[in-house]
């Protein structure tokens, strides 16, 4: 399946803290010069999701209609409390504004593939693919898995694995080294 991802258009959507953190460095290992356009939802006003949709004037919309034009879209995360970041909870949460507001974006969705970054420090989150998971289905994206890579330095089984890890992520996004 990698071979398949070398020709297409990817983008990496960030949503950490820390915007130069640990998972900057994982996203920098594994990405390295790959030229991937990079999206630091730091660097956008988007707001909770509102049922009065009284925030449509922040930047999620926008910025979904860039990411629409993508083939592959890489979420690179870190794990905080066995969950994604708080930037992609409320970037996730606003695509109710796709299938309600904008359902002309909402459809282009369908047949976008997605991949996740985590870093974790403390704990392998187990169950932290399911939502992902989930999202694709019910959007008509598809899955393609995930790498998780431990940013700590104590834990010498997940240092060895990180390794195959960062492989992993590579082959599936067709990331030439």
């Amino acid at each position: 399946m990698g071979r398949k991802c070398i020709n297409m258009n990817k983008v990496i959507i960030f949503g950490s803290s820390r915007s130069f953190g640990d998972t900057r460095k994982v996203v920098d290992e594994i990405l390295g010069h790959s030229g991937i356009e990079l999206f630091d939802l730091n660097k956008f006003n988007i707001s909770p999701f509102d049922y009065e949709h009284l925030n449509r004037n922040d930047d999620f919309i926008p910025l979904i209609e860039k990411l629409v034009a993508y083939d592959i879209w890489i979420i690179a995360t870190p794990v905080y409390w066995y969950a994604t970041s708080v930037q992609h909870k409320i970037f996730f949460d606003r695509f109710s504004d796709l299938l309600s507001l904008r359902k002309d974006l909402g459809r282009k969705l369908r047949g976008k593939k997605l991949f996740v970054i985590a870093s974790f420090d403390t704990s392998y989150p187990r169950g932290f693919e399911d939502t992902f998971e989930q999202i694709c289905k019910y959007l008509g994206m598809e899955y393609l898995g995930s790498s998780f890579i431990y940013s700590g330095t104590e834990n010498a089984e997940f240092l060895q694995k990180n390794i195959a890890y960062v492989e992993k992520a590579k082959l599936k996004l067709g990331i030439i080294s």
